[in-house]
C-alpha cells in the first residue's frame, strides 16, 4: 500500500473514530433526553424551546402532568429540563390543532399520565392555517434517521452536551432556583420572580419594536382569520378522547397583552374571538384568562406581545391546580384577580362582562390601541422570513 493510500485509510479510521466519540459522548450526557441514559442527572439539561427537543421526552418520560399548548405555555410555564417533578411541558411553538393532537395521542400511552393542562390558543382554530412541519411528524413517531442525527450526529447535541457537562461539573448548588424547583414552582419563588421581572420584556420594548412584533403576529396568525368549525369539532374528539382514558384535562385560554387584544378587535376578529371561547367553554369547564383585565394592561408581566413571564404563568398553575396561590405583591395579586373559571352555563354572562370590560379600555385612545393600528397597516412587509411553526 502506497503513502497516499495509507493516509487516506488512517484520515477514514479517525473519522470512524471521531464519529463513534462523539456518539458515545451525546448518548452518555443525554441532553435532550432522548435516550433513557442517566449518567448525567437530567436537572442539569437546559432545553432551549427547540421543535428538535420536545417529542422525544414524550417516549422516554412517564409524567403525572403534561402542560401543552403553544410557545405561550412553553415559555410561560417554562421548564429548563423539559421534565421535571412529574411535570412534562410538550408544548410546541406555532402549534397546530393537529400537532397537539398527535402529542396528546402519544402521551395518553403513559399509565401514569393524572392530567393534561391544556392552553388553548385563538390562532389554532384558524381555517386558513395549513402549515406542516414534516420533521416534526417524524420526529413524533421516533423516525431512527432523525433521531440519531437530532441527538447523536448534529453540532447542536454536541454543544448541549459539553453545556450540561459544565453544569454539572459545577454541581447543583450553582443551579438557579428557577431550574431545580418543584413544578409549579413554590409560592415564595413566585414572588422572588416577580420582584425582578420589572428590568426587562414588553414594558421597556420600544414601541417601534413592539409594532413590528405585532405586525409579524398579524401576518403570522390572525390575516385573513376565518374560524373553523372542523378545527373545534377535532378540538372537542381529542378533549374527549383525554376523559375517555380516565385522564383530567384543565383547559384554559392564556393571558394575552393588550396589544394583542387590540390587533384582534381592530381586524374585526373579536365576535370570532367570542366564538372560540364558546367552543372552549363547551368541552370545560376552563380558566380564562385572555381579557381587557388588569394582568392584559400590566405590561411588566409579559416577556413581549405574546408571552407571559414564567413567574406569572407559574401563578396560574397553582391556581389551575388548586394549590395555595402566590398573593405576595401587586404583580402576583393580578394573575389571580383575572382567572375566570367557566362553564357553558355562564359563558354568555363572563363574555358580556368582558365586552364591558373592553369598551372601558377602548373608551379613549391609548398607546396599545394607536400600535396595534400602526401594525395592520402593512403587516406583510414584516413578515418573519421564518415563520415559527417552519422552525426546527
Amino acid at each position: 500500500m502506497d503513502n497516499p493510500t495509507r493516509r487516506i485509510a488512517l484520515m477514514i479510521a479517525l473519522t470512524g473514530l471521531l464519529l463513534a466519540v462523539v456518539i458515545a459522548f451525546n448518548y452518555s450526557i443525554n441532553p435532550y433526553g432522548a435516550w433513557r441514559s442517566t449518567l448525567i442527572d437530567p436537572v442539569y439539561r437546559n432545553l432551549t424551546g427547540d421543535r428538535a427537543q420536545m417529542p422525544y421526552q414524550l417516549w422516554t418520560t412517564a409524567p403525572e402532568t403534561l402542560l401543552i399548548g403553544s410557545s405561550r405555555v412553553q415559555m410561560g410555564m417554562r421548564i429548563e429540563q423539559g421534565y421535571r417533578a412529574g411535570v412534562l411541558n410538550a408544548s410546541l411553538g406555532a402549534a397546530t390543532m393537529p400537532e397537539l393532537a398527535k402529542i396528546i395521542s402519544v402521551a395518553l400511552q403513559n399509565q401514569k399520565l393524572k392530567r393534561i393542562v391544556w392552553g388553548v390558543d385563538f390562532y389554532a382554530f384558524n381555517e386558513r392555517l395549513h402549515h406542516q412541519n414534516p420533521s416534526f411528524d417524524r420526529r413524533i413517531d421516533l423516525d431512527p434517521a432523525v433521531l440519531i442525527e437530532d441527538s447523536l450526529l448534529s453540532l447542536s447535541a454536541l454543544s448541549d452536551s459539553f453545556e450540561v457537562l459544565k453544569r454539572a461539573i459545577r454541581g447543583g448548588r450553582r443551579l438557579k432556583p428557577v431550574i431545580s424547583a418543584g413544578v409549579p414552582w413554590p409560592p415564595d419563588l413566585i414572588c422572588a420572580q416577580f420582584s425582578l421581572q420589572h428590568l426587562h420584556g414588553l414594558a421597556v420594548a420600544k414601541p417601534v419594536n413592539i409594532e413590528t412584533s405585532l405586525a409579524q403576529v398579524q401576518a403570522w396568525f390572525y390575516a385573513d382569520y376565518e374560524f373553523s368549525p372542523a378545527l373545534a369539532a377535532r378540538f372537542h374528539e381529542v378533549v374527549d378522547m383525554v376523559r375517555g382514558h380516565k385522564v383530567e384535562v384543565i383547559l384554559f385560554v392564556p393571558p394575552m397583552s393588550e396589544y394583542e387584544l387590540e390587533l384582534i378587535r381592530q381586524g374585526g376578529h373579536w365576535p370570532d374571538f367570542e366564538r372560540f371561547k364558546r367552543t372552549v367553554a363547551a368541552a370545560g369547564p376552563l380558566w380564562d384568562f385572555a381579557a381587557y383585565n388588569r394582568l392584559a394592561s400590566t405590561d411588566a408581566l409579559f416577556l413581549d406581545v405574546l408571552h407571559l413571564k414564567p413567574a406569572g404563568g407559574n401563578a396560574m398553575l397553582r391556581i389551575m391546580l388548586g394549590m395555595e396561590p402566590a398573593l405576595c405583591d401587586l404583580d402576583a395579586r393580578i394573575v389571580t384577580e383575572s382567572a375566570m373559571h367557566i362553564d357553558a352555563g355562564a359563558i354568555d354572562a363572563v363574555l358580556a362582562f368582558e365586552s364591558r370590560e373592553q369598551d372601558e379600555a377602548v373608551r379613549d385612545a391609548s398607546s396599545y390601541s394607536r400600535i396595534a393600528a400602526a401594525a395592520l397597516r402593512d403587516p406583510a412587509s414584516r413578515r418573519s422570513a421564518t415563520p415559527p411553526s417552519q422552525m426546527d
